[in-house]
């Protein structure tokens, strides 16, 4: 879970993933250290990452839509997911 992150979705044989950090306090020397939480979403074919880094859920699924479009398998998506994630 940690390496992979958490599964979101699933588009055809494509996986989108979300690993979360919170923001965590330390103590050092005496003093209250904050350090930032962040959010990678990543895209996954298997256990094979095909990109990451990315911001949000919606760009991830639009990555994998334009992925599916160059195969030819885009006919193969749900028209309800299609109007989930606004794919265009």
């Amino acid at each position: 879970m940690e390496k992979r992150g958490h599964h979101v979705c699933a588009l055809i044989d494509y996986q989108v993933r979300q690993r979360i950090v919170k923001p965590t306090v330390r103590k050092v020397g005496g003093k209250e250290v904050t350090s930032s939480g962040s959010v990678e979403v990543m895209v996954y074919k298997g256990k094979k990452k095909i990109e990451g880094g990315l911001k949000d859920i919606k760009l991830a699924a639009q990555k994998i839509y334009d992925i599916l479009k160059t195969e030819g398998k885009e006919s193969t998506l749900p028209k309800r997911t299609i109007k989930k994630y606004n794919l265009v």
